[in-house]
């Protein structure tokens, strides 16, 4: 007569968790790489004569957009004759047909709210290539800007350099948001965009602004180094980091970045090198140049 056998409870086998690295590098990691970042000598050149000739002569245009960008974000109705097109501007939906008086008193300038007509330009916050005038909006006896910065501070114009060269290769008939023709609106990831209030064509100032609110940068308070380089390797994804390579987008040019490219959405060649120079590359090299001091914390 056979034995029954003996029926143990079932037991699970130990499985090990996987550590799931985060995709997206920490502030330390990317400080570490900025500071041990060296550009290959054979693209100094190049990456100097893009800071030259696209980047430096432009910072006043950036700076403009990165000072509307504050302005729409205090409903402040600075907001006419920003655009050379015939169109409403994207910014009279901030208009509570209000304007501003202020009063220079020392170092001080005290603004005051009323109800009178909307302030327009009158040529002395405008250059002549109309846009604003940075300078003047730092140092206007006229406008009390930094009483109607209700959230965030002013986007470094270098940052929006840096996407505008990784987006748009420094042109300006294109979208901010993903270099799509300003002819129309964005047929790519963000599609249909601007939302300004009219149809194409767009200005690329009024799109800019757009780009740089729909993914809330005009709510960041603090510009720092490695938040400004993980927003950049952002706007490209951070699959590279998954791969174990350091995203081309910002280090391509340097030591940092040898190979490895995505040539397609979702198509990966490990051989394939990116011909584009990193941002932070860029902003390496205008650091050591002297031209910027971005802040670390």
């Amino acid at each position: 007569m056979k034995k029954k056998k003996r029926i143990i409870g079932h037991v699970l086998p130990t499985v090990k968790k996987k550590v799931i690295k985060s995709s997206i590098p920490t502030a330390m990691e990317y400080l570490l790489l900025f500071n041990s970042c060296k550009i290959n000598k054979h693209k100094l050149a190049q990456v100097d004569k893009a800071i030259d000739e696209n980047i430096t002569v432009n910072r006043s245009r950036y700076e403009s957009i990165a000072n509307l960008v504050r302005l729409g974000n205090g409903n402040l109705p600075l907001n006419q004759g920003l655009f050379a097109s015939g169109y409403t501007p994207f910014f009279d939906r901030y208009n509570s047909g209000s304007s501003l008086t202020s009063v220079q008193s020392g170092q001080q300038t005290v603004s005051i709210l009323n109800t009178a007509p909307v302030l327009r330009d009158t040529g002395n916050y405008l250059n002549n290539t109309g846009f604003f005038d940075s300078s003047t909006l730092q140092n206007s006896s006229i406008l009390g800007i930094n009483n109607y910065f209700s959230s965030g501070s002013t986007i470094p114009w270098y940052f929006i350099a840096c996407v505008h060269y990784l987006e748009c290769s420094f042109s300006f008939k294109k979208h901010l948001h993903n270099g799509d023709p300003l002819s129309g609106y964005t047929i790519h990831v963000p599609v249909h965009r601007p939302k300004v209030g009219h149809g194409a064509p767009f200005t690329f100032e009024e799109s800019a602004v757009d780009a740089l609110k729909l993914m809330n940068y005009d709510k960041v308070t603090n510009w720092s180094l490695p938040f400004i380089l993980q927003k950049l390797e952002g706007y490209n994804g951070f699959g590279y980091t998954n791969r174990g390579i350091n995203s081309p987008y910002l280090w391509s040019y340097s030591n940092q970045y040898v190979k490895g490219k995505y040539t397609k959405d979702r198509t990966f060649s490990a051989n394939a090198v990116s011909e584009q120079m990193g941002a932070a590359v860029i902003l390496k090299r205008m650091e050591d140049r002297a031209l910027i001091s971005i802040p670390r914390n």
